[in-house]
């Protein structure tokens, strides 16, 4: 039975979910891939998520909890990688090919004795200059500037809210599916596949494609800084001093993320 306290943690993570992916397609239309890839990419469904497993358990357990969460975040920047590549034949094989190599590589993952977080994250930063270079050079994805949407901002908002559901439903199988179906889908890259479903719906397949590398930028450095921030700050200040403290910490690293790297891709 779902406790009040985690369908709380539902509610909340359907709100950000949703307001996440409005935010990313609205400013996405309004002024370009980079933008919308940007305000995707930032901590959101993570913050939650650590924030409840520290509020529902320990501080300490949720800083052990982000051992493993670079080789997740690895795995999600290759599942935007995949999707870039095989999306050019369609948007549904795109996406189906993205899931399928996730599922694979973290099952794989589930199955090897990776328990030292800075082995982790060596792994996990190998993998993203190799997406990177994928993304940039053999594909050569391209920004691309905003463009007047015939859909208006209630179309939007409906298809975000469906955006949201999808990412609720990932916390609620990661809570009721049991240990190793929980532990697959506690890394899904749900606002990744929500967002370029919702981009695609509202701004076509070239625009879906062109988000994917700000969203692998953003994504796959704010939300790592913000983990490692969490493993040490949630245990030398206390669960809500942590969060604020790795919040802003997160922010300072977007901001040289975008200002670094972001502003000078095309």
């Amino acid at each position: 039975m779902l406790s009040n306290l985690f369908l709380l943690q539902l509610l909340m993570t359907f709100i950000a979910g949703s307001t996440w992916i409005f935010l990313t397609v609205y400013s996405g239309a309004h002024f370009g891939s980079k933008i919308g890839g940007f305000i995707g990419g930032l901590p959101s469904t993570a913050l939650l998520a650590f924030f409840f497993i520290g509020y529902t358990q320990s501080p300490s357990f949720a800083s052990q909890a982000t051992t493993a969460f670079p080789l997740g975040i690895g795995v999600s920047g290759l599942f935007l990688v995949v999707f870039a590549w095989i999306s050019r034949y369609g948007f549904l094989p795109g996406l189906l090919a993205g899931i399928m190599m996730w599922f694979i590589l973290t099952i794989i993952i589930t199955l090897l004795p990776l328990e030292l977080f800075v082995i982790n994250l060596i792994i996990y930063l190998a993998i993203m200059i190799f997406a990177f270079y994928i993304l940039e050079k053999r594909l050569k994805i391209k920004a691309i500037p905003a463009k007047k949407s015939e859909h208006n901002s209630k179309h939007l908002a409906f298809r975000s809210l469906f955006g949201g559901l999808i990412i609720t439903l990932t916390v609620l199988i990661a809570k009721v599916g049991g240990p190793h179906l929980g532990g697959l889908f506690a890394a899904f890259p749900a606002m990744f596949i929500a967002t370029l479903t919702v981009s695609y719906r509202v701004n076509g397949i070239d625009f879906s494609r062109a988000i994917t590398k700000p969203l692998l930028v953003t994504g796959m450095i704010t939300v790592a800084v913000y983990a490692i921030s969490v493993r040490y700050l949630y245990i030398s200040t206390g669960l809500y001093l942590g969060t604020v403290l790795s919040i802003l910490v997160a922010s300072v690293s977007a901001y040289l993320t975008f200002k670094s790297i972001l502003s000078r891709l095309t």
